[in-house]
């Protein structure tokens, strides 16, 4: 049976213990501080059938006290490292398992993060894709896509929400809706920028339906009307040239009289394949207007850039040599091409949509008035 004895030795008490004290000694270290009290503590055993041997341990109330304290401390910590392991954990399931495109950018372009959601990407290679940068992991159109929405992102010290296009595995262009935003340092200076993507594909490729061309596949005018004004804003927020291409198929009326309506459709369609084997990159849009009329838009480094990318689709339409014999002197279907540019620069009134579809229209005419089977600025 346990039992305990307080000593009377001047100043200081003991207590002997036997076996079957159990919770005994946290009852010692609640003894008030002020006791003056301090502990000897004794465990004796025998030989096994009298548990004789004896060891003593003294302890003072405020040792007894730290002890306490520190035992307490180290609960709550061990509470506190189970909680951040349970969030740790939380938050590595929702990168890797979030059906979204999550990365972070030193602002330098080098990759320091990316969900495991990346490996939809064409490309992507999970061993080597953090600590790259970004023009050495994606085509170089591409790049400078997402690089200038970072750039953004950090200079303006703001999220910015842009939509852009990557390739997935099947090397299948993907559209996605991404919101950009810097990430700062105690001091609040810019250090990186993080990336959060949202696929959109299939949302756009439903809204397509009412805005595409059944013919030739193409943009009708009123995805044309929607994006103009958005095409605008893009390239003079990103200093570039934004051209306006115009075109229509050389007397295409007369092609109709003499060959007939079906093989005219025939012939818009090949307009429309030139142009999309010309125009390739992520941010060139294309539209059939009607009738035989067709736009462009798309930017470029310089005019000479974009006439040359307008001399490539009429070529290309030209190589198909489409009978025209109403076409003369060519015998062919040819197209005449008319090309406006608004610089970032230009005042709001003369970017208005309405005068730079005038621009380019008069440069169309000027072409036809050149012969026709030409490109006009």
């Amino acid at each position: 049976m346990p039992s305990c004895k307080h000593g009377a030795d001047p100043g200081r008490r003991k207590t002997t213990l036997r076996p079957g004290g159990a919770g005994l000694f946290a009852a010692l270290l609640s003894m008030p501080a002020d006791t003056g009290i301090f502990w000897s503590i004794a465990v004796k055993h025998g030989p096994p059938e009298a548990a004789a041997m004896s060891t003593s341990i003294e302890v003072a109330p405020t040792e007894a006290q730290a002890i306490a304290q520190l035992s307490e401390e180290n609960a709550l910590l061990r509470q506190e490292l189970g909680r951040l392991r349970a969030s740790e954990r939380t938050f590595r399931a929702l990168l890797d398992h979030a059906p979204l495109l999550i990365s972070a950018k030193s602002l330098d372009g080098t990759i320091l993060m990316a969900n495991r959601h990346f490996e939809v990407l064409d490309g992507y290679d999970a061993a080597a894709f953090v600590g790259r940068k970004v023009f050495d992991l994606f085509p170089p159109d591409i790049a400078e896509q997402l690089w200038r929405n970072d750039l953004r992102a950090a200079a303006e010290r703001r999220p910015i929400h842009e939509e852009e296009t990557v390739y997935h595995r099947d090397r299948s262009p993907h559209t996605y809706a991404t919101v950009k935003f810097p990430l700062f340092d105690e001091s609040g200076a810019v250090i990186a920028t993080c990336a959060v993507s949202s696929d959109i594909t299939e949302v756009r490729t439903a809204q397509a339906d009412s805005l595409n061309d059944e013919l030739t596949g193409l943009k009708n005018r009123r995805y044309f009307n929607m994006r103009f004004v958005e095409e605008q804003r893009r390239a003079q927020r990103d200093q570039r040239l934004l051209t306006l291409l115009l075109a229509d198929v050389d007397r295409f009326k007369g092609y109709n009289d003499t060959h007939g309506h079906p093989q005219g459709d025939m012939v818009l369609a090949a307009v429309a394949q030139a142009i999309r084997h010309t125009l390739t990159r992520p941010g060139d849009l294309a539209f059939r207007l009607g009738g035989d009329e067709f736009a462009c838009l798309f930017t470029a480094n310089t005019e000479e850039e974009s006439v040359e990318l307008a001399e490539r689709i009429r070529a290309a339409l030209a190589a198909e040599a489409i009978p025209h014999l109403a076409n003369d002197p060519y015998g062919t279907v040819t197209l005449s091409i008319g090309l406006a540019f608004l610089y970032p620069h230009d005042a709001d009134d003369v970017l208005a949509q309405a005068a730079a579809y005038e621009r380019g229209d008069q440069a169309l005419y000027r072409a036809k008035h050149k012969g026709r089977n030409t490109v006009s600025r």
